[in-house]
């Protein structure tokens, strides 16, 4: 496990034990501020050490509209207080995980060697969903270099369908042999 996910933990949760107490509004907001911090121009600007972080907080909460929330306000004030605003992308990643598990939410990444057709989508999504006995959201990405078939992975659970697994699968029997 990597620093950065040690360091992350106890700020997504937080962060998740906010959101169940503010409300379906919280995740536009979270959003927004997510995509204002990722501004590549802002970061450099927060990173630089000739610019104080008070004077960092000041210009990030100048953007953010005047009714915008005042506990996610506070939290961005704690993690650049802290030095930890360069782990938002893992706290975030972490606070997604645990909003999916609340929801009884699974992500499932699925490569596939040509584009996958909608009821070929909804076959694997209605499998997986009686499978694991949660609702499934699919991320479709063509990848040529399986050569046919489908590799499936829902965190660290791994279907390998494709060819080029199975060729690999021959090659090494072969050479045991």
């Amino acid at each position: 496990m990597s620093d950065g996910t040690t360091i992350a933990r106890p700020y997504a949760e937080a962060l998740f034990k906010l959101s169940l107490d503010e409300g379906e509004n919280f995740s536009n907001e979270l959003n927004f501020l997510a995509t204002v911090l990722r501004d590549k121009d802002l970061s450099l600007y927060l990173a630089s050490p000739t610019v104080s972080k008070d004077k960092g907080k000041k210009f990030v909460l100048s953007i953010l509209p005047e009714n915008f929330n005042q506990r996610l306000k506070n939290f961005f004030e704690l993690l650049v207080d802290n030095s930890r605003i360069i782990f938002l992308e893992e706290i975030l990643q972490q606070f997604h995980n645990l909003e999916n598990e609340h929801n009884k939410i699974l992500e499932a990444k699925i490569l596939s060697a040509f584009k996958l057709l909608d009821n070929q989508k909804n076959l694997i999504k209605e499998r997986l969903e009686k499978k694991f006995n949660k609702k499934v959201v699919l991320s479709c990405i063509v990848d040529k270099t399986l050569i046919g078939g489908i590799t499936i992975s829902i965190g660290d659970y791994v279907i390998d369908g494709s060819i080029k697994r199975n060729l690999e699968i021959l090659k090494n029997s072969i050479l045991v042999n």
